[in-house]
């Protein structure tokens, strides 16, 4: 599709906001609050996690997302977890080009779909607009705008926008862990950490080194000042995403 002269400029100011690498997150809140300006939306947001197949209930890496909607849905659920094996646009497919809900599914087979009848419909979510951003194996990272059905659903200029800014983001992505990329941990504090991502206790992190606890406090402290961290839950979160390196 041929772009006008205003949807370049839309572009342009977009991969502008979303440039500002110095946040906690690749993307934050003003960049997906330009998006929904430049392509109009009940709710974006971008997300990125470590995981496979279906992958809810799996904690993302990163979120954010404006506004929050679904706050009481319980992602983890079995209801979830089942619905979504019939969800087009789930992120094991990854594709390389922006994909709508409706490139997969006739309006007939959205409303027999179990995904839109559990999860979309009682949200009034109708319409769907993705875009994968290139990730290492196992990661996946993304944008997401969805639509009420009085909306309409998204066009090809929408489709056209998202493919053009793309390659854009993924070098701001980029970007982003090369500034934020943590000090590299040593074999032995990445030993501590994999072990406390096992739900491994000081103690018995401990035990299973043949060191004392306190040497693995002293380690805990190390990692968490090389990460940027200040719990547990983070540094593991860190490990997950591929950014706690090694050194020997």
């Amino acid at each position: 599709m041929r772009l006008r002269h205003s949807d370049y400029e839309a572009a342009l100011s977009l991969v502008a906001e979303a440039a500002d690498t110095s946040g906690m997150q690749p993307f934050e809140f003003p960049a997906i609050e330009r998006l929904l300006r430049v392509i109009p939306a009940q709710r974006a947001g971008y997300y990125e996690y470590r995981g496979g197949g279906v992958a809810y209930g799996i904690p993302n890496t990163f979120f954010v997302d404006h506004p929050t909607l679904c706050e009481d849905l319980d992602w983890g659920s079995d209801l979830v977890h089942e619905a979504a094996s019939s969800w087009p646009l789930q992120d094991c497919c990854a594709y390389d080009t922006p994909l709508k809900l409706s490139d997969f599914l006739t309006g007939a087979q959205l409303r027999r779909n179990p995904w839109y009848s559990e999860i979309m419909r009682p949200n009034e979510i109708e319409y769907e607009l993705k875009v994968w951003l290139p990730a290492p194996k196992g990661v996946y990272r993304g944008f997401f705008l969805v639509r009420g059905p009085r909306n309409g659903d998204f066009d090809e200029r929408d489709r056209a926008v998202l493919a053009l800014v793309r390659p854009y983001l993924a070098r701001i992505r980029a970007r982003w862990e090369r500034r934020h990329r943590p000090s590299v941990l040593t074999k032995r504090e990445a030993e501590v950490l994999e072990l406390v991502a096992q739900g491994l206790t000081n103690g018995e992190v401990a035990a299973r080194l043949v060191v004392s606890a306190g040497t693995v406090r002293t380690h805990l402290e190390n990692i968490f000042e090389k990460l940027g961290v200040h719990t547990r839950t983070a540094a593991v979160a860190r490990l997950r995403a591929g950014d706690a390196g090694t050194s020997s």
